[in-house]
């Protein structure tokens, strides 16, 4: 009987020690998964919250006309649908991690470290807008979430070449559901896409922000 009682007492801790080492394991493997397999974030997960300008006035024809960057950069952005034809600037992070928006609402914001247009490949550029300025006039995006799957949307670069996007999909969500992460990448494996993104919903006065983001999903065709 002793023999028996020893042998079960041995059994018995043989599988408790084996359970600790199996949790262990498990606990190590998935730490060592978020830290070196999972892939690292483009970006703090915020999306754009900076304020139109007031004091920014509209363009005119010749101004906008007048407007240079480098051969390969996005240089005016074009929705017939919306009646759209405004520059686009380059903007880039904040210090809070949030990219930045163009300070008037007539100009159209292209994030630098986003893609360019005609390159090719899975890369996204993201181009951001407000929906009005401070004062509540409407802005380049003041109808963005009336485009429909199949609509178009150019580009026109530096060097005057025209790229042609259709629209795949419309997003909308409260700003704090937003994956910047996906915002920036093609909706289209394999194929350069081009993202919108501006304000919808409700303004939050303490944010100084609207509550919701509307994000066009759009690959190059």
């Amino acid at each position: 009987m002793m023999k028996n009682r020893h042998t079960n007492t041995y059994t018995f801790r043989s599988w408790v020690l084996a359970l600790v080492i199996g949790v262990a394991l498990l606990v190590t493997g998935y730490f060592v998964y978020i830290e070196y397999i999972t892939p690292t974030p483009l970006i703090p997960n915020q999306p754009t919250t900076k304020a139109a300008d007031a004091s920014g006035t509209q363009k005119t024809d010749e101004q906008k006309n007048q407007y240079n960057v480098p051969p390969t950069h996005p240089r005016e952005l074009i929705i017939k649908k919306l009646g759209i034809n405004a520059n686009i600037v380059p903007v880039s992070t904040l210090k809070d991690g949030s990219i930045d928006a163009p300070k008037t609402a007539w100009d159209a914001g292209w994030y630098e470290q986003s893609a360019l247009p005609g390159t090719g490949g899975n890369g996204s550029l993201f181009i951001d807008g407000h929906v009005n300025d401070a004062l509540g006039t409407p802005g380049i995006f003041y109808r963005l979430d009336s485009l429909a799957a199949g609509d178009i949307i150019t580009i026109e670069r530096g060097d005057h070449a025209m790229i042609s996007y259709a629209v795949q999909t419309i997003d909308r969500r409260p700003i704090a559901n937003v994956d910047m992460n996906q915002a920036l990448r093609s909706f289209v494996p394999g194929k350069e896409g081009l993202n919108l993104m501006t304000c919808g919903g409700v303004y939050d006065t303490a944010r100084k922000t609207y509550d919701d983001r509307i994000t066009i999903y759009a690959v190059a065709t």
